[in-house]
């Protein structure tokens, strides 16, 4: 059932600000990245000045048009223009002139195996040692390690040190808050799962028809106490990662994969009243089966995925409404315990902003999360790279004999299938067998007739 929360103004934001004990620093500058430049025709005149400023000593075709020119570009863009004008866009000079901002998404990622700091660099676990990020319409996700050489200029233009190619441009990336795993989502509707402490990837996903992603979250998860540092599983087999799915009409999937596995649930549809579309949403640390959803008509609903249910739903004070609902400002602490949205209210022709905050442990939904956590197993204890290996070869031997049983079905049906093709192939063949009373392995004949029987002359 719904319940209605009403946030007050009898707030006391003074004692939640005493509770956050922080220093500020000023910024040190460590890497400035800029977007990759465009490819361009080639500056060089002619094959020869390129071949005397290049190390190689080898050109491929040696003819007038080997390199492409500015000028044959400016020729070829004017032929096309002029032979297809009528199927152009007419564009004022201004706005060809201007150029599209390029929009940025980066993440900062921890150790692990997809990204080798080497030997001689010891970094510690919970330090970022790589840097990601990509931009819009860039069909490559560049990697930009931390640990720079001495020598380098904080300020100069560094190149990736790893750069993953994709087929399509990437539209939106996230990454786990373990860091653990790295999912983004490319215009074709294919999402790449990564786990990057193993360092392969761990499922690829695909939305299904006339669905395009509009950004993605991963769902958190509850883990025993042993297991809070790191949220990969022991048994990478068994490992199930959700991913919430917000597409660009406004429907919601919730999606979850595995190795072996992938179900596809959806949890909104596009509504035909605009005002309902789904404009954000967002996850909670302490609620792994909760998702905050925000509306364009600035209604905040809590719904559980399990059991498709609106666990409640959070008003501002009268008189005010959420700012900017279609695009909603709003922020979560580390703990998930306090949400900040950010309301506004009219009087007149002023406007006044200020920000609600809600606190989830005075509400009583938190009592049945907290029994999920309380019926979690236990934690499965550290275990070396030994005492692991081990643990794998007793399964395979134990596996040993089931599948020894199912030997010699499998030989039957494999038999079967070889005399249906043989029958196919061949026609129908007749085989029988006939022995003497002792019969010998050299004794054996063997008579084959043909189906039909074929005169003999």
């Amino acid at each position: 059932k719904n319940v209605d929360i009403q946030v007050t103004e009898d707030l006391d934001l003074q004692q939640l600000l005493s509770k956050i004990e922080s220093k500020l620093l000023p910024p040190v500058l460590l890497l400035k990245v800029r977007p990759p430049k465009p490819l361009s025709a080639s500056a060089f005149r002619s094959p020869f000045e390129a071949l005397m400023k290049s190390d190689e000593g080898h050109v491929i075709g040696m003819g007038y048009n080997t390199l492409i020119r500015d000028c044959q570009v400016e020729w070829l863009e004017e032929l096309f223009n002029s032979k297809f004008q009528q199927y152009l866009a007419i564009e004022d000079d201004l706005e060809s002139k201007e150029e599209t901002p390029s929009c940025a998404k980066f993440h900062f990622h921890l150790p692990g195996r997809t990204f080798q700091t080497g030997t001689e660099l010891k970094a510690e676990t919970d330090t970022p040692v790589t840097f990601s990020v990509h931009w819009s319409n860039s069909h490559n996700l560049c990697f930009y390690f931390l640990n720079r050489p001495p020598k380098e200029k904080p300020d100069s233009d560094p190149k990736p040190d790893i750069i993953w190619p994709c087929a399509a441009p990437i539209v939106y990336s996230t990454l786990s808050s373990c860091s653990s795993y790295f999912a983004f989502v490319c215009e074709d509707k294919a999402i790449t799962l990564w786990d990057t402490s193993v360092g392969f990837p761990f499922c690829a996903m695909v939305l299904p028809e006339n669905y395009t992603a509009r950004n993605i979250h991963f769902m958190p998860r509850l883990l025993p106490s042993r297991e809070k540092i790191s949220c990969c599983s022991k048994d990478p087999a068994h490992t199930m990662v959700q991913l919430l799915v917000l597409c660009t009409d406004g429907s919601l999937y919730l999606l979850t994969s595995g190795t072996k596995e992938f179900k596809s649930k959806l949890l909104g549809i596009r509504p035909e009243v605009p005002d309902q579309t789904i404009s954000a949403v967002a996850t909670i640390p302490t609620l792994p089966d909760a998702v905050l959803i925000f509306f364009w008509i600035g209604i905040i609903n809590l719904m559980d995925t399990t059991t498709d249910e609106i666990i409640c739903r959070f008003m501002l004070a009268p008189s005010y409404k959420v700012a900017s609902p279609w695009q909603p400002v709003f922020s979560m602490d580390t703990n998930g315990r306090w949400l900040a949205i950010q309301g506004e209210s009219k009087v007149g022709k002023a406007e006044m902003e200020i920000i609600f905050i809600y606190d989830f442990n005075t509400y009583s939904f938190m009592e049945t999360f907290a029994t999920k956590a309380q019926n979690l197993p236990a934690a499965s204890p550290e275990l070396t790279w030994d005492r692991r290996c081990d643990l794998f070869l007793n399964n395979n031997l134990q596996r040993l004999s089931t599948i020894s049983q199912q030997m010699p079905e499998c030989w039957s049906q494999l038999q079967e299938y070889a005399a249906t093709l043989k029958r196919k192939m061949f026609g129908e063949v007749n085989v029988y067998q006939e022995s003497s009373f002792f019969p010998r392995t050299s004794e054996e004949i063997l008579h084959v007739e043909l189906t039909p029987e074929t005169p003999s002359t």
